[in-house]
Formats: C-alpha cells, structure tokens, sequence
C-alpha cells in the first residue's frame, strides 16, 4: 500500500473511508446477492472506526482494484493469518482448487460490520416491498457508483450510510476481475496485535 509500482505494474492506494465497526465482527460479501445471508470473519476486532483503503494496479488506462485494506493500526503486518468464518480452518491451503474467501457473483465486494448488516437487510426487507419491481443496483447504487468522486476509467467504490441508521455504512467496491471468490488475510504486526485485514484480489 505505499510502493508506486512492483515491476511495470503501476500502483495507487486511495482512500475510500471509514468502516463503522460497532461490534468489531467484520463481513465480506457481495452485497447485491451475499449479505442478506453472509456470516462474519471469526475474529473479533475492538469497535471503532476504522480507515479502508483501495490499491489500483495496472497501467493508467487498463487498471484494476488489486487489494483492499482495512487497516486497525500503524504497525506493519509481518506474517499474514487466512480469515475465515465460523466451521471454517485458517489453515486452508490458498493453493487447493477450493480455498476459502467471499464470492462476488454481481462483480461487486463490501466490507461492513455484523451489526450494520442486519439493518442493511431491514432496511432492504422495507426497500423491496415498497419497491417491489425495482432493481436494488438500478435503484439505490447506480447513481452513486457513476459520480466522479466515486468511479473513473478504472476503479470504483462506493461508501454507503444506511438512510434509516446514518452512523452505519458499507463500504463496496469493484472486485478485481469481477466474479469469483476471494479471500482476505488478517495482517499480524510483530507485537502480535492484528493491524489489517486485506483482501486479495489476485491481480498482482
């Protein structure tokens, strides 16, 4: 997250806000088709609020989002822990036809905490019925994901503050290649305190 480049391969780390941890339990999911049922990562982190940042790979016309970071601390990370979730072991092999990560299936990820998912799904539960027809993309996340400040030519995020709780958010983002299934790791700094989670697009 602070080199400009590993090779050719162009690099460049943005901000794209604070996550709003209120019980410290973290979800990854596809948002669109995933949260309603998406269990949080086993560990628990202390509630805070906490900086998310986004590295783009690539060359200036054809770059992808390569690595999110929610980062807990300063410290540097100096071995990495598989995140996983509840009947799941961190000892999975990344290399296995099968490993463990979050599936996108609409191109699109999120991070958010394990409260703020229930009452994203209320408030989709509320959003649907007096909406029945509509396409939740369409509707609630197009516009916003189309602004200038959030999308360009290469990358895309989205920091979205639930209506009916505006201290809880959800922040999405492009996943990388679009569709597949991606894992994150707990960065475990050298005093063996966890400072990251970063999930691993697989574009570097």
């Amino acid at each position: 997250f602070e080199r400009a480049r590993i090779g050719n391969t162009l690099l460049e780390c943005r901000f794209l806000g604070k996550l709003v941890l209120p019980s410290g339990f973290v979800v990854a999911c596809d948002p669109l088709l995933g949260l309603h049922d998406a269990l949080p990562y086993s560990r628990r982190m202390a509630p805070g609020e906490y900086p998310v940042s986004m590295v783009l790979a690539g060359r200036r016309n054809s770059r992808r989002n390569a690595l999110i970071r929610l980062a807990f601390s300063d410290e540097r990370a100096t071995q990495w822990e598989l995140a996983v979730v509840p009947g799941q072991s961190s000892n999975a092999d990344i290399e296995a036809p099968h490993y463990y990560g979050f599936r996108a299936e609409a191109g699109i990820g999120c991070l958010c905490d394990a409260y703020s998912q229930k009452h994203y799904n209320r408030y989709l539960e509320r959003f649907f019925r007096d909406h029945p027809n509509s396409n939740i993309y369409d509707t609630l996340f197009e516009e916003a994901f189309g602004r200038r400040n959030n999308i360009d030519a290469d990358g895309c995020s989205f920091n979205f503050y639930l209506p009916s709780h505006p201290r809880l958010n959800v922040i999405m983002f492009n996943t990388g290649y679009g569709d597949g299934i991606y894992p994150a790791y707990w960065g475990v700094a050298k005093n063996g305190e966890v400072c990251s989670l970063v999930i691993d697009f697989m574009v570097l």
